[in-house]
């Protein structure tokens, strides 16, 4: 299950963070907890930079669905003019990911 807050504190366990900002300097965090690999549809979300921090293996795909080419993006990197990202992918290496919802949607818009 994904976790999508303004601000996390987590106390004895690792997670893995992305952090989205769009064109108008808004900004939202997305949180994997441990042992989790999560991706998230962003197919609805103006992205204009996905930042890591402590996001795990990190991976931009132009499909919404987290399949086929991709650009990884290192632990706490930035991609900027990320617009071209409709889906990310993040958290443990080596494990599948699941698929991250919003109030039930799957691609929702996190600004909106």
């Amino acid at each position: 299950m994904i976790l999508v807050v303004c601000s996390t504190i987590v106390l004895g366990a690792e997670s893995y963070e992305i952090l989205l900002k769009n064109n108008a300097g808004n900004s939202m965090v997305l949180v994997a907890g441990s042992d989790q690999r999560t991706c998230f549809c962003l197919v609805n979300t103006q992205t204009a930079s996905i930042k890591g921090q402590n996001g795990g293996d990190i991976k931009l795909f132009s499909s919404d669905n987290c399949n086929g080419n991709y650009q990884s993006l290192g632990p706490n990197d930035t991609a900027y003019n990320a617009q071209w990202v409709n889906s990310a992918s993040w958290g443990k290496s080596g494990i599948p990911s699941t698929d991250g919802y919003l109030d039930g949607q799957r691609c929702p818009n996190v600004f909106a």
